[in-house]
């Protein structure tokens, strides 16, 4: 089956959903693998048939084709692929009276990505930024694994990192970057209106240019054992930090 330039699969029965919420006209065609009647995809298959979207049954061989070792939930679809947006776009965000960033640096796990993406979209941040090269974009692993936040949330490109934190900056956002060796935990510090989290590559942590351009370098305490976190949960930390002390963004 060829799919086009601008289409993708994207599976699972949240990430499905929610296109079908938000953008149901991008979507193609559903496939249901034809031995799963459970109330979710009777559900689903409803809800597409609704719109006009054509329900495809398919077997196991199917799936087994094209989502190799995926946890596919016997539910897939053709669809347009949602854009990755760019500078342009997050000028136009910088001038919000309340502004809730996460920006990842280097992140290569589409997994981990994923993860972010969702907490981010639970914390109804502003938007997720990744530098153009050696970071991982939208793909269908992380819109799987982001249970649909990717749909939610705008995820920008940007072409250079520090030149984006000059940029920000300048419109008063305060940059604060997690790091394992600072010396102030994120909880004694003040959150202003906007702020923008800055997360590091899972085995590297923040490069060093990357440092040097956050305003401030805070850390999340480990009174157990483990030396540092998933960067998923590190950055599920500091937004909903940000959601605590700025209760009125919500």
């Amino acid at each position: 089956m060829e799919i086009k330039r601008n289409e993708e699969f994207v599976y699972g029965i949240n990430s499905i959903e929610t296109i079908l919420s938000s953008r149901p006209l991008s979507i193609k065609n559903l496939y249901i693998l034809n031995s799963k009647k459970n109330s979710r995809i009777k559900s689903l298959t409803h809800k597409a048939k609704t719109v006009g979207i054509k329900v495809l049954l398919k077997e196991s061989k199917f799936f087994d084709k094209h989502f190799v070792n995926k946890n596919h939930q016997g539910a897939a679809a053709v669809c347009e692929e949602k854009e990755e947006e760019n500078e342009v776009f997050l000028e136009k965000l910088l001038d919000k009276e309340f502004l809730l960033i996460l920006i990842l640096d280097q992140l290569t796990d589409p997994h981990n990505v994923g993860a972010c993406l969702r907490s981010a979209a639970a914390a109804n941040a502003d938007a997720v930024i990744v530098p153009k090269n050696r970071s991982c974009h939208l793909n269908a692993t992380v819109r799987k694994t982001s249970s649909g936040g990717s749909e939610l949330i705008p995820f920008i490109i940007v072409t250079n990192l520090v030149r984006t934190f000059k940029r920000i900056k300048s419109k008063g956002i305060e940059i604060l970057g997690a790091e394992s060796s600072a010396t102030t935990n994120y909880s004694k510090v003040n959150l202003g209106k906007k702020v923008a989290f800055v997360i590091g590559s899972e085995d590297k942590g923040l490069r060093k240019l990357t440092k040097e351009n956050c305003d401030k370098l805070i850390k999340i305490d480990m009174p157990g054992k483990m030396e540092s976190l998933n960067t998923s949960v590190c950055a599920g930390i500091l937004l909903f930090e940000y959601v605590r002390k700025n209760k009125s963004y919500v």
